[in-house]
C-alpha cells in the first residue's frame, strides 16, 4: 500500500493506493499556508492515520506547490507554503510521520498520477496542463518525468505569449489566461463566463484565453513532440465543451504538417491527481 500527500496552500489531500493504482482511501483536510509547521505536521499525521485506517506507513510520497531545490528545501518566492521555506522536507516530514519520505513538485506529481492510473496511462510522451489559480505543466518524456537541471521544468505559466506593452510589466500566460484570476477580476464564476462565451454573448472576452492556451500547447508540442496533453484543474468540471474549445484553439495555432495526431484529454483523477502521483514516488520510475 502506497501513501501519498499533496500539500497545497489551502488544503492537504491524502490517499492510499494499491499496487494496481486503485485508490483505497482518500481525505482532504484544511491546511492554510500560514499555519505553523507543527500544526501542519499534526494535520499530515492525522491524514496518514485516516487513509491508512490504522496501518502505519512504510513510506510516504509528498507533493508540494513550490519549487523544490536539489537539497530538498523549498524556495520561498515560488510557494504558497512560507512555513516550509528553507526546511529540509524529506528529513522533517520523515521525522514527523515516522516513515521515509520522498518529495515532488505538485505539477510533476499530477503528471505521475495521470501516467500511472489516469488519462495518460500507457503513454510515454505527455504533458499535464494545469488551469486554475495559476497555470503550469508536468512533463513525461520517453516514459520519464522531467524535472530539468534546476527543478523548474514545466513553468509555462510565466511564458510571455503576448507582445510587450509600451509601459508597465510584461504580462505572462497566466496573467492573461489563468481561470481563477479571470473569474476574480470579472466578479463571475468561470463556468458562467465560459457558457456566455460559447453562446457569443460576452463580446469575445475569452478569445485571448483560448488563443494563448492553443499557442502554449502548440509551442510545447513543436518543441517536445508529444502524444498527449492532459488538461487538469477545477475548470475540467466543464467537461467536453472545454476540451473541444482547447482542441480547436491548439489546432488553429499549430501548422497542420506538425500536428502529428496529438490528443487533448481531460484528466481523470480530479483533485487527487497530485496525491496519487506522490504515492507513486515509491514505485519504479514511471
Amino acid at each position: 500500500m502506497y501513501f501519498g500527500l499533496d500539500i497545497g496552500g489551502t488544503t492537504l489531500k491524502a490517499v492510499t493506493v494499491d499496487d494496481a493504482g486503485t485508490v483505497i482511501a482518500r481525505e482532504t483536510l484544511p491546511a492554510g499556508g500560514r499555519i505553523s509547521r507543527e500544526s501542519l505536521f499534526a494535520i499530515a499525521r492525522d491524514a496518514v492515520a485516516t487513509v491508512g485506517r490504522g496501518e502505519p506507513p512504510d513510506h510516504v510520497g509528498l507533493a508540494f506547490g513550490g519549487l523544490i531545490q536539489p537539497d530538498g528545501t523549498m524556495r520561498i518566492d515560488s510557494t504558497n507554503l512560507p512555513n516550509l521555506a528553507d526546511l529540509p522536507l524529506v528529513e522533517a516530514f520523515g521525522e514527523a510521520l515516522g516513515a521515509p519520505c520522498r518529495v515532488e513538485h505538485d505539477g510533476r506529481s499530477a503528471m505521475r498520477g495521470e501516467a500511472w492510473t489516469g488519462a495518460a496511462r500507457n503513454v510515454r510522451n505527455a504533458m499535464t496542463l494545469t488551469l486554475g489559480t495559476g497555470i503550469g505543466a508536468g512533463l513525461l518524456l520517453d516514459g520519464r518525468i522531467l524535472a530539468g537541471a534546476h527543478g523548474g521544468a514545466g513553468e509555462i505559466g510565466v511564458w510571455r505569449l503576448v507582445a510587450p506593452p509600451g509601459s508597465g510589466s510584461w504580462p505572462t500566460f497566466e496573467d492573461v489566461a489563468a481561470p481563477a484570476s479571470l473569474a476574480r477580476r470579472a466578479g463571475r464564476d468561470f463556468g458562467e463566463m465560459f457558457a456566455a462565451w460559447q453562446a457569443g454573448d460576452d463580446n469575445g472576452s475569452l478569445d485571448d484565453v483560448f488563443r494563448l492556451t492553443g499557442q502554449a500547447i502548440a509551442n510545447a508540442h513543436l518543441l517536445l513532440d508529444l502524444e498527449m496533453v492532459v488538461v487538469i484543474g477545477g475548470v475540467t468540471a466543464l467537461g467536453e465543451p472545454l476540451r473541444t474549445a482547447i482542441e480547436t484553439a491548439w489546432l488553429a495555432a499549430c501548422p497542420p504538417d506538425f500536428r502529428r495526431d496529438l490528443t487533448i484529454r481531460l484528466g481523470t483523477l480530479g483533485a487527487y491527481a497530485g496525491a496519487i502521483g506522490a504515492a507513486s514516488l515509491w514505485r519504479e520510475e514511471t
